[in-house]
């Protein structure tokens, strides 16, 4: 059986990978420790969470391999390429795999990015959305003025006037609406 695992010649990815998935198992195995520890203790665990615990150990592993495999290479670039500067996969993986859910916000922000670079940022749909409330809003102004100029020429009484004056003051004074 050793000659065979001896004699087996294997990628260093395989052996890079295998890592990974030590350190995801060792860290999500350890957050479900952690976790059920204290209702251990004072002997309060309950049998009907375990299918949650499951989950999450799996989910561990999965971000565990996640966050070692696909972002490795950049966490492992970004810290240095040194022996003391840099990351194992293995370390990453274990990381990865306490922390699940940083692991989902980092998945999750990516998407976003994605979303935006294909979808653009919207600043071109907010910009016009403003420029189609400004020209209205310019127009209901326009209408209102007009209104006073007209009553003013046409000799309407002074109470007339001021009632236009002040429904331009109110249109002014309205808070615009997207």
């Amino acid at each position: 059986m050793m000659d065979w695992l001896i004699g087996l010649a294997t990628s260093a990815s395989f052996w890079t990978s295998l890592n990974a998935f030590f350190g995801a198992v060792l860290g999500a195995s350890f957050y479900v420790l952690v976790k059920t520890q204290p209702y251990l203790a004072n002997r309060s665990y309950d049998p009907k969470f375990n299918a949650s615990y499951i989950s999450r150990f799996f989910t561990g592993v999965i971000g565990g391999l996640i966050l070692a495999i696909a972002f490795g290479p950049f966490i492992s670039g970004k810290l240095g390429t040194e022996l003391g500067q840099s990351l194992s996969p293995g370390v990453i993986g274990l990381l990865g795999g306490f922390s699940a859910r940083a692991v989902e916000l980092i998945l999750q922000r990516l998407v976003e990015v994605l979303l935006a670079a294909v979808r653009g940022d919207g600043s071109d749909d907010a910009k016009a959305r403003l420029d189609a409330v400004a020209t209205a809003r310019d127009d209901a102004v326009r209408k209102a003025l007009d209104a006073v100029i007209d009553a003013h020429l046409s000799g309407a009484p002074p109470a007339r006037v001021k009632a236009l004056l002040d429904a331009v003051r109110d249109e002014l004074g309205k808070p615009a609406k997207f």
